[in-house]
Order: C-alpha cells, then sequence, then structure tokens
C-alpha cells in the first residue's frame, strides 16, 4: 500500500468534514440564540440540516476510521490487533452509552467509558511503524499532510464541543452518532500529531532506509539475473553497473584471475564502469604488490581510506587517478579465487563497514552468477560441438560405401564403427573396369576428428589414382607420393598473383586467365594457363584478395605489391602463422586506422615435409603438437 496517499486522503476527508461542519454553523441560527431555543423551534430546516450534517460527518468518520484501521494494523502484531479491536469496542459502547434512550447518558459509566475511548487512541497512535518504510520524499509528504491533519482536526474537536445550533441539531439528529464521529476526530488528532513527530525524528534515517531498498533490488534483481541473463558479457556489464548502484560508488571494474602453470597469476578486465580501460591498466601496475597479494592469496577483502595517501596505493597520487577511497572485493568458489571486484569513491573513508557487508554479501551473488554463465557458455559449446561431431559422422558414414557391389562370383560384405563419434578406418570397393575391383583396408594413426581428416583425403588419393594404376603396389606408391610431393599446380582466373618466397628472395607468380564467367568456354580453355612450381622445404607461398594490395592511407595511397614483397622477403619466417600476423600488422599500420574499403582474405602456405627435417618444421611441430 502507499501510505502516503492514504494519508493524503485521510487529510482530505478531516477538511471535508471540518468545511460542512463550519458552513452549517454560518447558515444556521444567529449566534447567540440559547440552546432551549433552538430545541423549542424543531422546525423541519432544522431537523433537515441535522440529518444532512450527522449523515456526512458520520460517513467521514467510518472512512476516516477504515483508513487508520490500515496505517494502524501495517507491518501489525498480535497485540496491535488486539489494542485496535479494544479501542473499536469501547468507541461503540462509548456512543451507545451516550443514547437519550437509556438510563446512562451523563452517568458514571458514560464518564469512565469516554476517557477510556480517548486512553485507547492514545495507545494504538504509539503504532507508527510505517514511517520506517517510507522513503525521503514520502517522508517529506507525509509530514505535510500529518501537520494539516493535526490541525484540521484540532478544529474539528474544538466545533463539536461548542454550543452551536449545528452541534445542538447534529445531536438531536443522533446522539451515538455524534459520540462516534467525536472520539474519531479525537483518535485522528492524536493519531497525526504524533505521526508528525515521529516523521520529523525519522528524516535522518530516510537516506538509510533508501539505501538498503536499492542494496535488497540490487541483490534480487541480480539473484534473479544468474538464472535469466545468458550472455556474459551482457552479465558483467550488468554487475558493474548493479555494484556501483548498491554502494554509490564513482568508479568500478572487475577483472577475473587465474593461475597459470607457472603458478602466477594471470588477471583481465571484463568490464567497467565510468573508467576507462587504459586507466585501469595504469591502475593496477601503480598498486603495490602487496596490495594485490592480500587479494589474491590470503582472498581478503582490501579498504584503502586515503588512495593517495597510503604507502599501498601511493602510485595513485604520482598519475594523479582515483583520489578518495578504494576496495577490493574477492570473487571466491569452492575455496577458488575467480575474480576480484573493484569499486572507488570520490571522498577519503568513503566506505563504511555497511559497505563492506554488502558488497561482500553483492560479490557472493556475483561469483555465483559468472559461475552459472560460464557453465551455460560451456554447456551451449559443448553442445555445439557435438552436433558437428554429428554432422560429420554423418558426413564420414557418406564417404564410405552406402551398398557392397552383387557380383555373380564374389560375395563382399563390409562395416566399419568408431569408437568415437568419428574415427579413421577406412575400406572401399572401387571398380576398375574388365570385371576387376579394387579392394582397399586402411587405417589412420590416431582416433577422432584428427584422424578422421586424414581418412578423408587418403579416400580421395585412392579414387584419382585408382583408374591410372595398374597394380596394388603401384597406387601405394603413387598414393605415397601424392602425400608427400612439393609440387604446387597454380591455374588462376583473373585473381591477383600469387607470392612465392624461397626465404631470401619474393616473386609474383601471373598465369594467364580471365576471370569467370567473362568469356565463352573456347576463349576461358585457350587463355587460361598452368604453372608447376616445385616447392622447396620452407617456401612459403601467399594467396591473398585485392584487400590487402588496394588498402589505402589517409593521403589515399594504396599498400601495393612492392610493400607486400617486401614484408614477406625482410626475414624468413619460422611458421606460417607469424607471417600471416607480420603481413596483417604491416597492413594496419599503413592504414593507420582508416576504414577497410573492401575485404581482405590472406592465406599463407609453408612446405614443410616431414622428411626435411627443417628447423622450421621443428618448430611447428613442437608448437602444434596437441
Amino acid at each position: 500500500r502507499n501510505i502516503a496517499k492514504d494519508i493524503g486522503r485521510t487529510t482530505l476527508v478531516t477538511f471535508a468534514s471540518l468545511f460542512v461542519l463550519g458552513l452549517f454553523m454560518f447558515v444556521g441560527p444567529e449566534k447567540g440564540t440559547r440552546t432551549a431555543d433552538i430545541l423549542e423551534q424543531d422546525s423541519v430546516f432544522g431537523i433537515l440540516r441535522g440529518t444532512v450534517v450527522g449523515v456526512m460527518l458520520g460517513g467521514g468518520a467510518l472512512w476516516t476510521l477504515r483508513m487508520l484501521r490500515e496505517v494502524v494494523l501495517f507491518k501489525r502484531r498480535r497485540e496491535t490487533r488486539r489494542n485496535f479491536i479494544g479501542f473499536i469496542v469501547l468507541l461503540l459502547l462509548a456512543a451507545v452509552a451516550s443514547s437519550p434512550a437509556l438510563p446512562l447518558e451523563g452517568s458514571f459509566v458514560l464518564s469512565i467509558l469516554l476517557p477510556l475511548s480517548i486512553l485507547g487512541a492514545v495507545v494504538i497512535s504509539f503504532r507508527q511503524n510505517w514511517i520506517v518504510y517510507l522513503s525521503r520524499r514520502e517522508k517529506m509528504i507525509t509530514l505535510l499532510y500529518a501537520f494539516l491533519t493535526f490541525i484540521v482536526g484540532m478544529l474539528y474537536v474544538v466545533l463539536m464541543a461548542q454550543d452551536s445550533a449545528i452541534v445542538v441539531e447534529f445531536q438531536q439528529f443522533s446522539r451515538p452518532l455524534f459520540t462516534f464521529t467525536q472520539l474519531t476526530a479525537v483518535l485522528t488528532t492524536i493519531y497525526f500529531g504524533m505521526s508528525f513527530i515521529s516523521t520529523l525524528f525519522h528524516m535522518p534515517t530516510a537516506e538509510v532506509f533508501e539505501r538498503k531498498q536499492s542494496e535488497l533490488s540490487s541483490l534480487h534483481n541480480l539473484t534473479r539475473l544468474t538464472s535469466q541473463l545468458l550472455d556474459f558479457d551482457t552479465l558483467v556489464q550488468t554487475v558493474a553497473q548493479m555494484t556501483q548502484e548498491v554502494c554509490g560508488a564513482k568508479a568500478v571494474w572487475l577483472e577475473l584471475v587465474s593461475k597459470t602453470p607457472d603458478v602466477a597469476w594471470a588477471s583481465h578486465v571484463v568490464a567497467h564502469r565510468d573508467i576507462a580501460i587504459e586507466d585501469v591498466a595504469r591502475v593496477r601496475h601503480a598498486l603495490d604488490e602487496s596490495y594485490r597479494n592480500v587479494v589474491l592469496e590470503a582472498r581478503t577483502v582490501v579498504l584503502v581510506d586515503d588512495t593517495w595517501g597510503d604507502r599501498r596505493t601511493k602510485g595513485l597520487r604520482d598519475l594523479r587517478l582515483l583520489r578518495g577511497s578504494l576496495v577490493s572485493i574477492p570473487l571466491t568458489i569452492r575455496q577458488e579465487l575467480i575474480g576480484i571486484l573493484h569499486a572507488t569513491k570520490e571522498m577519503e573513508q568513503g566506505f563504511d563497514q555497511d559497505d563492506i557487508d554488502v558488497l561482500t554479501s553483492f560479490g557472493d551473488h556475483v561469483t555465483i552468477a559468472i559461475e552459472n554463465a560460464k557453465l551455460i557458455s560451456r554447456s551451449i559449446e559443448r553442445e555445439r560441438l557435438q552436433q558437428e561431431l554429428l554432422v560429420a559422422q554423418r558426413m564420414q558414414r557418406r564417404l564410405l560405401p552406402t551398398n557392397v557391389p552383387i557380383q555373380p562370383n564374389v560375395q563382399f560384405a563390409a562395416s566399419s564403427e568408431s569408437s568415437l563419434e568419428v574415427g579413421g578406418d577406412y575400406y572401399d570397393l572401387v571398380s576398375l573396369g574388365d570385371d576387376r575391383w579394387g579392394i582397399a583396408v586402411g587405417d589412420v594413426s590416431g582416433k577422432g576428428v584428427s584422424a578422421a581428416f586424414y581418412m578423408a583425403e587418403v579416400k580421395g588419393i585412392v579414387l584419382s589414382l585408382s583408374q591410372m594404376c595398374t597394380s596394388p603396389k603401384d597406387l601405394l606408391v603413387r598414393a605415397n607420393e601424392a602425400m608427400r610431393s612439393g609440387e604446387l599446380v597454380l591455374a588462376r582466373a583473373g585473381h591477383c598473383p600469387v607470392v612465392h618466397s624461397n626465404g631470401t628472395s619474393a616473386r609474383l607468380l601471373r598465369p594467364g586467365g580471365l576471370g569467370l564467367g567473362m568469356a565463352p568456354m573456347d576463349v576461358f580453355s585457350g587463355a587460361t594457363e598452368e604453372q608447376l612450381i616445385n616447392l622447396e622445404p620452407g617456401d612459403v607461398c601467399v594467396l591473398y584478395t585485392d584487400g590487402i594490395t588496394e588498402a589505402r592511407d589517409h593521403e589515399g595511397e594504396e599498400f601495393g605489391y612492392e610493400r607486400l614483397l617486401d614484408v614477406i622477403q625482410q626475414q624468413p619466417s619460422t611458421s606460417a602463422e607469424e607471417l600471416k600476423n607480420r603481413i596483417l600488422t604491416a597492413v594496419r599500420t599503413f592504414t593507420n586506422g582508416t576504414a577497410y574499403t573492401d575485404d581482405m582474405t590472406l592465406l599463407v602456405v609453408q612446405w614443410l615435409p616431414s622428411s626435411a627435417g627443417s628447423p622450421a618444421q621443428a618448430k611447428y611441430l613442437k608448437e602444434n603438437q596437441a
């Protein structure tokens, strides 16, 4: 419920009741008319006026009492409800006892019930728990409403005690209803008078309550996000934002950490708010080694009240960064450190113990959220790989004969099952013509996906050579040559020239050829040439699209073929990966941030035959052993 709005409605009803009472006082008999004279007149107009006033004020009292019940019983306990019911009972008994039809009017019983009813109003007026749960804005509004209601209630009680014509006519209409509205006005006045004082004293706690509300809301939202956010990047950015909100931090960043094989700590920042990633790197290098060791090794919260004065963070003063306070919260799960949550404020001693407790609790939720996101990501990746393996399995099965041939003089039967999703076992039945059949069975060294690739390669070689070879030995010899040959046959259809480098020099290979779809078949066939290149161990061929050579700098100059050749022959490359990276770095340095006007594709081929035993091959095999 919105308590502030309920009190505002009560203020309006109380004001309306006062307005009605005051209005009829001015339109009634002249001032100074005796009560006895009013009763003797007993005019129809007086009876009607008393009825209207009684019905309106009685209805207002009932509505006010119902609204007060909602406010008093907010966050109620058993005794609160009991006290309120007790007051209602006293109120009704006092109203009934005031009836002229009973001999109790003016008696000892009525004189006791009225003070007891007022005492009951005072008791339940101490029930002001709802004030604690109001925000600062709601407290300000409640303070105004409570003050107005108290003043209006006081005036209402005073007017009801006057020996005026309208009061007499109201009593003449219904004395019990008069007593009921009078005691309800007393309750309203007392309750909102105490509400005003209590709200005034609770004003300093408004900020604390709003902060607690923000903390609870952030923790609730983070708990909800652990099961809803599947994207890791979105999750960590949301965590940084919530951390900033929950403690009012100036800047926040989150880094994930892990131990490398040499027992050193590796970390990388995954989210940051209101601080540049470059500044985060500068801060991390400026912190004293003991600061990070406490977090990484002891896994203890570290708080610095004055970043420019503390010896552990004195490097920040030289960088003119993060003046104020800094706190680092370790994120651990199952006794394992997975990250650190950092928050800063611009003031010294900006973080108190309450901030630390909240951030520690928040860090526990963050840890769970990050772990869940990682597990979900791994599960999705595992599912993707599983689907890809199933596709590879189906494709591999298609490489094997689907049906064995049926011959009159010979029968065939075959089966192949992989120990994993895909494997390297291979068999085939190839028709050689003239009632001759080639039968091949092989087992690639190893298992799994890599063996399956070799199996597909062997099948292609066997099928290609089966029609040319006259004997199994001839086929195996040629297959061995095909898998170890250093010959490269090049044909191009109007594409960029290929770069061939032998380690000391580089040249452009331009065999003749027209673009696909640009000439009739006979013209195209006549213009297309093949060029044979005998590769030596360590030779490199670079194939690329024109996005490489036509990349432009700020002045519009192209990168060109000469720069490409210079980069390739600068020094011998130890691997194709190294040369690829060197070419791309050269292009990016040349363009210096200029947007690419065309797509760039680059393919580097380095010939490393197993028999060469070259240093390049040895290093390549060592780096890619896994």
